[in-house]
């Protein structure tokens, strides 16, 4: 009987520690699961894989894919998107990504946040001529063209 207990306490001790060892996902893995979120429009799963910090960057870009047409939503949808290179360098990490809808590489910035692989976003990552306003201060006195003044508020930041 003591062997009994004795293999059942090793049995269950090996599964806890084996089932404790969670592997943690690849900056690969989180890449191109972010990737595959963001062609399926899934923005609640993509901030699941971005740091705090790029919360509000798939929010504005949300409010910009839902001003796609519906063939442009299909050819992001379709998109083959391939891993092309992976640098890595302690807790920061570059993927680069082919997107086979937009025809051009691009590279996802990662950082660990909590042990854990997360996309790093910025304003320039979704509009590549972003500039903040340096100096000056957006008021409701500005006057936009009509096809951005609805999401300008959402765009610019706040200047001091």
């Amino acid at each position: 009987m003591t062997n009994f207990f004795r293999i059942m306490t090793l049995a269950l001790t090996t599964t806890f520690l084996l089932g404790s060892c969670k592997k943690r996902a690849t900056p690969e893995e989180v890449a191109l699961a972010f990737m595959h979120a963001i062609q399926d429009s899934n923005y609640d799963q993509a901030r699941d894989y971005a740091t705090k910090e790029s919360q509000q960057v798939i929010q504005i870009y949300a409010i910009f894919d839902g001003r796609r047409s519906g063939a442009e939503r299909e050819k992001i949808k379709n998109a083959k998107i391939e891993v092309v290179n992976i640098e890595e360098n302690g807790d920061k990490a570059a993927v680069t990504i082919l997107n086979s809808s937009a025809h051009q590489k691009e590279v996802l910035q990662m950082v660990k946040e909590n042990g854990q692989w997360k996309i790093s976003l910025t304003f320039d990552s979704i509009i590549p001529n972003y500039a903040p306003q340096t100096g000056n201060t957006f008021d409701s006195t500005t006057v936009l063209p009509a096809d951005t003044a609805s999401s300008a508020g959402a765009i610019l930041p706040e200047t001091k």
